[in-house]
Protein backbone atom coordinates (compact mmCIF):
# COMPACT_ATOMS: atom_id res chain seq x y z
CA UNK A 1 0.00 0.00 0.00
CA UNK A 2 1.44 3.05 -1.34
CA UNK A 3 1.81 5.59 1.71
CA UNK A 4 1.88 9.48 0.73
CA UNK A 5 3.86 11.87 2.45
CA UNK A 6 1.65 14.55 3.84
CA UNK A 7 4.14 17.27 3.85
CA UNK A 8 5.05 17.06 0.27
CA UNK A 9 1.67 17.83 -0.79
CA UNK A 10 0.90 21.06 1.68
CA UNK A 11 -0.03 24.49 -0.21
CA UNK A 12 3.00 26.25 1.28
CA UNK A 13 5.57 23.37 0.30
CA UNK A 14 4.50 23.65 -3.52
CA UNK A 15 4.18 27.20 -3.86
CA UNK A 16 7.81 27.20 -3.06
CA UNK A 17 9.05 25.25 -5.33
CA UNK A 18 7.00 26.80 -7.99
CA UNK A 19 8.83 30.09 -6.88
CA UNK A 20 12.43 28.18 -7.39
CA UNK A 21 11.58 27.08 -10.70
CA UNK A 22 10.60 30.57 -11.78
CA UNK A 23 13.88 32.32 -10.92
CA UNK A 24 15.84 29.64 -12.91
CA UNK A 25 14.47 30.06 -15.72
CA UNK A 26 14.76 33.98 -15.76
CA UNK A 27 18.44 33.48 -14.71
CA UNK A 28 19.12 31.82 -17.71
CA UNK A 29 16.67 33.95 -19.79
CA UNK A 30 19.11 36.88 -18.37
CA UNK A 31 22.25 35.12 -19.17
CA UNK A 32 21.46 34.28 -23.08
CA UNK A 33 20.14 38.06 -23.32
CA UNK A 34 23.79 39.67 -21.81
CA UNK A 35 25.72 37.23 -23.83
CA UNK A 36 23.98 38.48 -26.71
CA UNK A 37 24.30 42.22 -25.89
CA UNK A 38 28.35 41.62 -24.98
CA UNK A 39 28.82 40.26 -28.58
CA UNK A 40 26.79 43.41 -30.15
CA UNK A 41 28.52 45.98 -28.32
CA UNK A 42 32.29 44.12 -28.98
CA UNK A 43 31.59 44.44 -32.70
CA UNK A 44 30.28 48.25 -32.67
CA UNK A 45 33.47 48.88 -31.16
CA UNK A 46 35.56 47.30 -33.22
CA UNK A 47 34.00 49.10 -36.18
CA UNK A 48 34.19 51.89 -34.64
CA UNK A 49 38.11 52.02 -34.06
CA UNK A 50 38.49 50.39 -37.46
CA UNK A 51 36.63 53.78 -38.86
CA UNK A 52 38.39 55.88 -37.25
CA UNK A 53 41.89 53.96 -38.22
CA UNK A 54 40.58 54.95 -41.84
CA UNK A 55 39.82 58.33 -40.85
CA UNK A 56 43.81 59.34 -40.01
CA UNK A 57 46.57 58.54 -41.18
CA UNK A 58 50.09 60.05 -41.25
CA UNK A 59 51.29 62.65 -42.51
CA UNK A 60 54.36 62.46 -45.22
CA UNK A 61 57.53 63.63 -45.00
CA UNK A 62 58.45 66.63 -47.13
CA UNK A 63 61.14 67.69 -45.86
CA UNK A 64 63.88 68.71 -48.08
CA UNK A 65 61.70 68.55 -51.22
CA UNK A 66 61.11 71.33 -53.63
CA UNK A 67 58.00 73.36 -53.03
CA UNK A 68 56.62 71.79 -56.36
CA UNK A 69 57.47 68.19 -55.56
CA UNK A 70 56.18 68.28 -51.63
CA UNK A 71 52.66 69.63 -52.82
CA UNK A 72 52.33 66.25 -55.11
CA UNK A 73 53.08 64.10 -52.73
CA UNK A 74 50.51 65.55 -50.27
CA UNK A 75 47.90 65.55 -52.68
CA UNK A 76 48.88 61.95 -53.21
CA UNK A 77 48.82 60.85 -49.84
CA UNK A 78 45.62 62.14 -49.66
CA UNK A 79 46.04 65.83 -48.01
CA UNK A 80 45.80 69.05 -48.94
CA UNK A 81 48.69 71.62 -49.06
CA UNK A 82 47.88 74.25 -46.80
CA UNK A 83 49.97 78.17 -45.88
CA UNK A 84 53.28 78.04 -47.95
CA UNK A 85 55.41 80.22 -46.27
CA UNK A 86 59.45 81.35 -46.79
CA UNK A 87 62.77 81.75 -44.90
CA UNK A 88 66.03 82.44 -44.76
CA UNK A 89 68.29 79.18 -44.02
CA UNK A 90 71.98 78.60 -43.74
CA UNK A 91 71.55 74.74 -43.83
CA UNK A 92 68.78 74.39 -46.38
CA UNK A 93 69.27 75.25 -49.91
CA UNK A 94 67.00 77.82 -51.75
CA UNK A 95 63.87 76.52 -52.88
CA UNK A 96 63.72 73.64 -50.62
CA UNK A 97 61.46 72.86 -47.86
CA UNK A 98 62.85 73.13 -44.53
CA UNK A 99 59.78 72.27 -42.09
CA UNK A 100 56.62 71.36 -42.05
CA UNK A 101 53.10 70.96 -39.98
CA UNK A 102 51.55 68.51 -38.65
CA UNK A 103 55.05 66.43 -39.00
CA UNK A 104 55.86 63.04 -40.73
CA UNK A 105 55.79 61.76 -37.08
CA UNK A 106 51.85 62.54 -35.76
CA UNK A 107 48.36 61.67 -36.98
CA UNK A 108 46.51 63.87 -38.88
CA UNK A 109 43.01 63.73 -40.51
CA UNK A 110 43.07 62.75 -43.70
CA UNK A 111 41.68 65.56 -46.67
CA UNK A 112 43.34 67.62 -43.83
CA UNK A 113 45.94 70.64 -44.48
CA UNK A 114 49.67 70.27 -44.51
CA UNK A 115 51.73 73.83 -43.75
CA UNK A 116 55.23 73.78 -45.20
CA UNK A 117 58.48 76.18 -45.28
CA UNK A 118 60.23 77.09 -48.06
CA UNK A 119 64.09 78.15 -47.78
CA UNK A 120 65.15 81.53 -49.26
CA UNK A 121 68.91 80.45 -48.67
CA UNK A 122 71.55 82.78 -46.84
CA UNK A 123 70.69 86.07 -46.63
CA UNK A 124 72.89 88.24 -48.30
CA UNK A 125 74.60 91.35 -47.04
CA UNK A 126 74.11 94.51 -49.17
CA UNK A 127 77.30 96.15 -50.64
CA UNK A 128 78.05 99.79 -49.34
CA UNK A 129 78.71 102.22 -51.84
CA UNK A 130 79.42 106.12 -51.38
CA UNK A 131 77.06 108.94 -51.81
CA UNK A 132 77.52 110.87 -55.00
CA UNK A 133 77.87 115.14 -54.43
CA UNK A 134 74.68 116.05 -56.17
CA UNK A 135 74.37 119.39 -55.34
CA UNK A 136 75.25 121.42 -58.92
CA UNK A 137 73.32 118.80 -60.99
CA UNK A 138 70.31 119.00 -62.73
CA UNK A 139 67.55 116.20 -61.66
CA UNK A 140 68.43 114.09 -64.63
CA UNK A 141 72.21 114.01 -63.82
CA UNK A 142 70.95 113.25 -60.36
CA UNK A 143 69.14 110.37 -61.06
CA UNK A 144 72.10 109.25 -63.45
CA UNK A 145 74.37 109.47 -60.82
CA UNK A 146 72.06 107.77 -58.11
CA UNK A 147 71.41 104.83 -60.56
CA UNK A 148 75.30 104.47 -60.81
CA UNK A 149 75.87 103.90 -57.59
CA UNK A 150 73.35 101.33 -57.50
CA UNK A 151 70.90 103.51 -54.98
CA UNK A 152 67.53 105.40 -55.12
CA UNK A 153 66.67 108.38 -56.06
CA UNK A 154 63.78 110.67 -54.69
CA UNK A 155 63.32 114.08 -56.40
CA UNK A 156 61.55 116.63 -53.96
CA UNK A 157 59.76 119.07 -54.96
CA UNK A 158 61.51 122.38 -55.82
CA UNK A 159 62.02 125.12 -53.95
CA UNK A 160 63.27 128.93 -54.37
CA UNK A 161 66.76 129.94 -53.28
CA UNK A 162 68.40 132.91 -53.28
CA UNK A 163 71.45 131.98 -55.31
CA UNK A 164 71.20 129.05 -57.10
CA UNK A 165 70.38 128.81 -60.78
CA UNK A 166 67.15 127.23 -61.51
CA UNK A 167 66.60 123.81 -62.37
CA UNK A 168 70.28 122.99 -60.25
CA UNK A 169 70.35 121.12 -56.81
CA UNK A 170 71.50 122.45 -53.91
CA UNK A 171 70.49 119.70 -51.02
CA UNK A 172 70.41 116.07 -50.81
CA UNK A 173 69.10 114.23 -47.89
CA UNK A 174 72.54 111.93 -47.08
CA UNK A 175 75.55 113.62 -47.26
CA UNK A 176 78.32 112.53 -50.25
CA UNK A 177 80.90 110.53 -49.64
CA UNK A 178 78.62 108.78 -47.13
CA UNK A 179 78.76 104.77 -46.92
CA UNK A 180 75.33 103.29 -47.48
CA UNK A 181 73.65 100.13 -48.48
CA UNK A 182 72.94 99.28 -52.32
CA UNK A 183 69.50 100.40 -52.91
CA UNK A 184 69.32 103.12 -50.43
CA UNK A 185 67.09 106.26 -51.25
CA UNK A 186 68.62 109.55 -51.62
CA UNK A 187 66.25 112.35 -51.76
CA UNK A 188 67.22 115.75 -53.65
CA UNK A 189 65.79 119.19 -53.98
CA UNK A 190 66.61 121.25 -57.00
CA UNK A 191 65.92 125.32 -57.26
CA UNK A 192 63.55 127.55 -58.50
CA UNK A 193 65.71 130.55 -58.67
CA UNK A 194 64.82 133.98 -56.86
CA UNK A 195 60.86 134.04 -55.78
CA UNK A 196 58.88 136.40 -57.08
CA UNK A 197 56.23 138.28 -54.86
CA UNK A 198 53.78 141.33 -56.72
CA UNK A 199 54.88 144.23 -54.94
CA UNK A 200 52.18 145.86 -52.51
CA UNK A 201 50.43 149.09 -52.71
CA UNK A 202 51.24 151.77 -50.23
CA UNK A 203 49.90 154.81 -52.25
CA UNK A 204 48.70 157.41 -49.70
CA UNK A 205 49.88 155.65 -46.87
CA UNK A 206 51.53 157.37 -43.70
CA UNK A 207 55.60 156.02 -43.84
CA UNK A 208 56.03 154.20 -41.48
CA UNK A 209 53.44 152.26 -42.09
CA UNK A 210 54.07 151.69 -45.80
CA UNK A 211 57.90 150.74 -44.57
CA UNK A 212 56.47 148.26 -42.34
CA UNK A 213 54.30 146.87 -45.02
CA UNK A 214 57.45 146.55 -47.30
CA UNK A 215 59.60 144.73 -45.39
CA UNK A 216 56.89 142.38 -44.39
CA UNK A 217 57.01 141.48 -47.99
CA UNK A 218 60.19 140.90 -48.01
CA UNK A 219 61.06 144.78 -49.59
CA UNK A 220 64.56 146.92 -48.96
CA UNK A 221 62.75 150.52 -48.80
CA UNK A 222 64.33 153.79 -49.93
CA UNK A 223 62.61 157.06 -49.11
CA UNK A 224 62.78 160.77 -51.35
CA UNK A 225 60.63 163.32 -49.80
CA UNK A 226 59.32 166.26 -52.08
CA UNK A 227 56.45 168.66 -51.12
CA UNK A 228 53.00 167.51 -52.28
CA UNK A 229 50.11 169.59 -52.57
CA UNK A 230 47.61 167.20 -52.74
CA UNK A 231 49.18 164.68 -50.30
CA UNK A 232 49.00 164.91 -46.52
CA UNK A 233 53.16 165.61 -45.06
CA UNK A 234 54.55 162.03 -44.20
CA UNK A 235 52.57 160.07 -46.43
CA UNK A 236 53.57 158.50 -49.59
CA UNK A 237 52.85 160.04 -52.86
CA UNK A 238 53.96 157.58 -54.68
CA UNK A 239 56.14 154.51 -55.39
CA UNK A 240 58.67 152.56 -57.82
CA UNK A 241 58.36 149.86 -59.00
CA UNK A 242 54.76 150.29 -59.33
CA UNK A 243 52.29 148.14 -56.85
CA UNK A 244 51.28 144.24 -58.31
CA UNK A 245 54.44 144.64 -60.52
CA UNK A 246 56.11 141.10 -59.92
CA UNK A 247 59.73 141.44 -58.33
CA UNK A 248 61.91 139.22 -57.00
CA UNK A 249 62.25 139.42 -53.10
CA UNK A 250 64.51 141.49 -51.61
CA UNK A 251 64.21 144.48 -54.43
CA UNK A 252 64.38 148.40 -53.17
CA UNK A 253 61.21 150.15 -53.29
CA UNK A 254 61.22 153.70 -53.73
CA UNK A 255 58.55 155.63 -52.03
CA UNK A 256 58.02 159.74 -52.25
CA UNK A 257 56.98 160.94 -49.13
CA UNK A 258 55.09 163.77 -48.94
CA UNK A 259 56.86 167.30 -47.13
CA UNK A 260 53.40 168.95 -47.36
CA UNK A 261 52.50 171.85 -49.49
CA UNK A 262 55.58 173.97 -51.18
CA UNK A 263 56.02 177.25 -49.00
CA UNK A 264 55.68 180.60 -51.10
CA UNK A 265 58.46 181.09 -53.37
CA UNK A 266 61.02 184.21 -51.48
CA UNK A 267 61.46 187.36 -53.53
CA UNK A 268 64.50 187.63 -55.34
CA UNK A 269 66.98 190.24 -55.00
CA UNK A 270 70.10 191.39 -57.00
CA UNK A 271 73.43 191.34 -54.81
CA UNK A 272 74.69 194.59 -54.64
CA UNK A 273 78.48 195.61 -55.43
CA UNK A 274 79.85 196.15 -51.45
CA UNK A 275 83.53 196.74 -53.06
CA UNK A 276 85.29 199.56 -51.80
CA UNK A 277 82.42 200.20 -49.26
CA UNK A 278 83.34 200.70 -45.62
CA UNK A 279 81.89 198.48 -42.98
CA UNK A 280 78.93 201.31 -42.34
CA UNK A 281 78.08 201.83 -45.93
CA UNK A 282 78.26 197.89 -46.45
CA UNK A 283 75.84 197.62 -43.66
CA UNK A 284 73.22 200.19 -45.14
CA UNK A 285 73.59 198.44 -48.14
CA UNK A 286 72.99 194.90 -47.10
CA UNK A 287 69.51 196.27 -44.91
CA UNK A 288 67.90 198.61 -48.14
CA UNK A 289 68.27 195.43 -50.25
CA UNK A 290 66.85 193.19 -47.74
CA UNK A 291 69.99 191.25 -47.13
CA UNK A 292 72.42 190.00 -44.11
CA UNK A 293 75.81 191.10 -44.07
CA UNK A 294 78.82 189.00 -42.17
CA UNK A 295 82.02 190.60 -41.94
CA UNK A 296 85.49 188.33 -41.84
CA UNK A 297 88.74 190.01 -41.52
CA UNK A 298 90.00 193.94 -39.94
CA UNK A 299 87.41 195.25 -38.13
CA UNK A 300 87.54 198.54 -39.88
CA UNK A 301 88.36 199.25 -43.26
CA UNK A 302 86.74 198.67 -46.73
CA UNK A 303 85.62 195.91 -48.50
CA UNK A 304 87.83 194.22 -50.54
CA UNK A 305 86.08 190.80 -51.99
CA UNK A 306 81.88 189.63 -51.08
CA UNK A 307 81.00 185.53 -51.59
CA UNK A 308 78.01 186.54 -53.61
CA UNK A 309 79.37 187.53 -57.07
CA UNK A 310 77.36 191.48 -57.74
CA UNK A 311 74.38 191.01 -59.72
CA UNK A 312 73.21 187.40 -58.61
CA UNK A 313 69.52 186.86 -58.29
CA UNK A 314 69.28 185.42 -54.44
CA UNK A 315 66.53 185.25 -52.47
CA UNK A 316 65.92 188.02 -49.90
CA UNK A 317 67.47 187.43 -46.30
CA UNK A 318 70.48 185.81 -48.05
CA UNK A 319 73.34 186.69 -46.13
CA UNK A 320 76.54 187.42 -48.12
CA UNK A 321 79.93 187.36 -46.27
CA UNK A 322 82.29 190.38 -47.06
CA UNK A 323 85.89 190.63 -46.40
CA UNK A 324 87.04 193.84 -44.50
CA UNK A 325 90.80 195.25 -44.75
CA UNK A 326 92.14 198.18 -43.36
CA UNK A 327 92.65 201.37 -45.21
CA UNK A 328 96.87 202.31 -45.08
CA UNK A 329 97.88 205.11 -42.95
CA UNK A 330 99.28 208.22 -44.53
CA UNK A 331 102.24 209.11 -43.30
CA UNK A 332 101.93 213.26 -42.32
CA UNK A 333 104.59 216.05 -43.26
CA UNK A 334 106.71 217.50 -40.48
Amino acid sequence: MLTVNKAMHSPKRGWLVAACAALLACGLLVGLVGCSCGSDQNQGGKQETEKKAEDTKTPPNVVGMTKDDAARVIADAGFKVGTVTEEESDKVAIGMVVSQKPGSGTEAKSGSTIDYVVSKGVKKTPAQVAVPNLVGMTQTQAEDALAKAKLVSKAEDPVYADGVEPGKIFKQSVAPDTKVEEGTAVSFVAALGKEVVAVPNVANMAKDAAIKTLTSASFNVDIVEMYSSSVAAGNVIGQNPNPKIQCVKGTTVTLSISKGAAPAPKEQVAMPDFMTLSVEQAEAVCSNAGLKCAFTGADSGTVVAQSIVAGTKVDRGTTVTLTIEELPTLATEG
